[in-house]
């Protein structure tokens, strides 16, 4: 095998681990967030979210291909259930910075001021028939 093979052997092999690295950092960071308060939160919506019993918050970006399949849902989840709100990352940052999100989609459930739980990525089914109702 000649030099430049291996070069770039480890140029891949180091990328793949650098996105490996990030990912399980974003996950840790939000399974830390369970069970914490919510942080104070931006404009009319952040006020919304604050308000809800029971809420879910999805965040999107349009550039990621796995929100342009569930973004549609999640949209017409948001008009039969006032406390779903779904919120576009990149026009809302502040609100996104709040939540401390660093991957789309993800999805924070809170209850009571309090965040339930984050998803990153796919959601659960059971997660959204509990607000399809």
């Amino acid at each position: 095998m000649g030099t430049f093979a291996i070069a770039l052997l480890v140029v891949l092999a180091s990328f793949v681990a650098l996105m490996i690295g990030l990912n399980v950092f974003v996950r840790i960071r939000a399974q830390r967030m369970q069970g914490k308060p919510l942080p104070p939160l931006p404009g009319d919506v952040g006020t919304s979210i604050a308000k809800a019993r029971t809420g879910l918050v999805y965040f999107f970006t349009p550039s990621c291909a796995a929100c342009r399949l569930l973004t549609p849902r999640l949209r017409e989840l948001s008009k039969k259930n006032r406390d779903v709100f779904v919120i576009d990352a990149s026009e809302n940052l502040d609100l996104a910075r709040a939540f401390r999100i660093m991957a789309t989609p993800s999805t924070v459930e809170v209850e009571s001021g309090r965040i339930v739980q984050v998803h990153i990525g796919v959601l659960p089914p059971d997660l959204l028939q509990r607000f399809a109702s």
